[in-house]
């Protein structure tokens, strides 16, 4: 049997294809489900998910506007870690109000040429 950590890159895999569709809550379930099977990689599994977000709001709303969240909630990837810890609900409510907060500032952010 392979060591929990290797099946990281499957779940990192499983959660970037969700992000990308905006399926925040499956990434909480998703995540949950394999912390609950692999205990000792909580850590891991969890990490990279803030950045993950960061990237598909940049992705849809431009670096600047993602930029401009990120210094005016600085907490944004303790309050993600937090909410992923929680409940699926609360993590997908989370990322929702970013996501809302972002294209905001997207709006009134000055294209580049």
């Amino acid at each position: 049997m392979p060591a929990p950590h290797s099946e990281i890159p499957a779940l990192q895999s499983k959660i970037v294809g969700l992000i990308g569709e905006d399926k925040y809550t499956e990434v909480a379930e998703a995540y949950a489900a394999f912390v609950k099977e692999h205990p000792t990689t909580t850590y891991m599994a969890a990490e990279p998910i803030p950045f993950k977000v960061a990237d598909r709001l940049a992705k849809k709303y431009g670096s600047s506007a993602t930029t401009t969240f990120t210094l005016r909630n600085s907490t944004w990837a303790s309050d993600l870690a937090t909410a992923l810890k929680g409940s699926p609900a609360e993590f997908g409510a989370l990322i929702g109000s970013f996501d809302a907060k972002v294209a905001e500032i997207a709006k009134t952010v000055k294209k580049v040429a």
